[in-house]
């Protein structure tokens, strides 16, 4: 069983002592299920994230992310245009767990579905990731965080395709592009840079049309850039893609020119992937979902929806960042032009000290679903997971907890 949020808030209180918690609401588990968490509003209207892990796996995850946060200082954070979260203090509880208490960000989850290609908000998101893979890559090198060379990661993906392969559920269409794509030495001549590693639309948080905010830096890593990309890598999110890419292109220079293929390749494999942990944990109905989503990409596939995962198929990046410049120069020139005619023309709840119903959800490839039985704040509207995540801001209470 979790903790629950007043033991967390107790907790939390023994590692600050400076702090009075007023209120205290509880983080759904939404996203991996590896922690329990709760939100706390102090005395003074400020808020706070409290985390403790519910596994060894969890436990694992929480010493790294610690640990990455340490080695992301002020003169690295005062590069990336959004916000990192800090570790404020940590206890133990009775069976010498940690307890961790971060500082809370502010700002909501991104939903792909609802971002126009042509909004200010895609072209922060490829400006946030291309300074993510901007970060001197020495200075995770020698704290000691994974590197994995190109070749490696063919290798782990390849082993991986032979597992899912087993299964007998991909259809060989599918098998077949994807082997191809992996064999193709050309499409992985990439220039390894630090990688987050689990961007996604519940880690990248968005404030005011901008990205504010990215959470749960546990998975960071020397590697392949175009990890990043690919939560926006389906043909469901197309436009909002290629604007995400010209932007990211602009900001990093980058000529990878493999790099929009293997962020494709990455997203399909997702969902094979997927369907091999459903199978393996022998949940009928998230087998169901997986086998749905292979359908899917195998009709596009066949329909001819689905990009070619070839070393040529694409234009580089460098041509890419040359066409979001002329973009705009056109732009500009049809706003001048226009211009002249234009002139003519949730509540959150106090301290209470019933149980939170825990919500358990498995890892989706597109869109987080809502939580009905949890009460959220007005502002986002969508389920919290355990990574420091920002919600309407509770009001204060006259009730101190300590």
């Amino acid at each position: 069983m979790g903790k629950s949020p007043l033991i967390l808030a107790a907790l939390a209180k023994a590692a600050v002592p400076s702090l009075t918690f007023t209120s205290v609401k509880k983080l759904s588990a939404g996203g991996t299920g590896l922690f329990d968490s709760a939100l706390l509003t102090s005395s003074t209207g400020e808020h706070y994230v409290a985390r403790t892990p519910q596994s060894r796996a969890g436990a694992l995850e929480l010493d790294v992310e610690t640990q990455v946060l340490r080695t992301l200082g002020s003169s690295v954070r005062s590069k990336l245009p959004f916000k990192i979260t800090s570790q404020l203090g940590e206890t133990k509880d009775a069976r010498g767990a940690r307890v961790v208490l971060f500082e809370f960000l502010y700002g909501n989850p991104i939903d792909p579905a609802r971002v126009a290609a042509s909004s200010p908000l895609a072209g922060s998101i490829g400006s946030a990731i291309a300074a993510i893979h901007a970060l001197d890559t020495e200075s995770i090198r020698t704290a000691g965080l994974p590197e994995f060379s190109a070749a490696e990661l063919v290798k782990k993906l390849v082993n991986e395709l032979d597992e899912v392969a087993a299964t007998g559920e991909i259809p060989s269409a599918l098998l077949s592009r994807w082997e191809s794509a992996l064999e193709d030495v050309s499409l992985f001549r990439y220039q390894p840079t630090v990688v987050h590693g689990e961007l996604s639309a519940d880690t990248v948080l968005e404030l005011d049309g901008a990205v504010s905010a990215v959470l749960n830096w546990g998975a960071l890593h020397l590697g392949d850039p175009a990890q990043d990309l690919t939560w926006l890598a389906s043909t469901v999110y197309g436009e909002l893609f290629d604007a995400v890419m010209l932007s990211y292109a602009k900001t990093s220079g980058s000529s990878d020119a493999g790099l929009k293929q293997r962020a494709a390749l990455y997203n399909e494999l997702a969902h094979a992937r997927w369907l091999l942990l459903c199978v393996k944990r022998q949940d009928e109905q998230a087998i169901a979902e997986a086998r749905a989503e292979i359908s899917y990409l195998a009709q596009d596939l066949e329909d001819g929806v689905l990009p070619a995962l070839t070393a040529s198929a694409f234009v580089s990046a460098a041509a890419a960042g040359a066409f979001v410049t002329a973009e705009e120069a056109g732009a500009q020139s049809e706003e001048a032009d226009a211009q002249p005619e234009a002139e003519a023309q949730e509540e959150a709840e106090e301290l209470n000290f019933e149980s939170f119903a825990e919500t358990i959800e498995e890892p989706s490839q597109t869109e987080s679903t809502s939580d009905a039985s949890t009460e959220t704040a007005p502002i986002s509207q969508v389920e919290l997971d355990d990574k420091t995540r920002e919600i309407e801001l509770p009001d204060k209470t006259d009730n101190e907890l300590f």
